[in-house]
């Protein structure tokens, strides 16, 4: 599981790749403190937006068990393409901020 998390890691944090384990959560903390700015809060509104467009539903007719599991299958369509989508946003934050921070 490690391995996977540092794969992972190294992919979309190339910054990292000089640092041991221990260093890469504390870099990883801290450089998720950074503040948004205008172009990753304007994308993460536009992908919040354009995912209730696509996942919006009507349960006229349903019964409660149906409106139920509707409700679950757009839960489990949402996750993924919220993950797609407002997911470049916060990695360019935590990007940002290694970059930042290793200066």
């Amino acid at each position: 599981m490690e391995q996977l998390k540092e794969f992972f890691e190294n992919l979309l944090y190339p910054e990292l790749r000089a640092y041991d384990r221990k260093d890469r959560a504390r870099l990883l903390q801290e450089a998720s403190k950074e503040p948004f700015d205008f172009l990753e809060w304007a994308g993460m509104l536009g992908a919040l937006v354009l995912v209730v467009s696509v996942t919006r539903y009507g349960v006229a007719g349903f019964s409660l068990v149906d409106r139920f599991a509707v409700m679950v299958a757009n839960f489990l369509v949402a996750i993924p393409l919220l993950v797609v989508t407002v997911g470049p946003f916060l990695v360019r934050r935590t990007r940002r901020g290694l970059q930042k921070h290793r200066r």
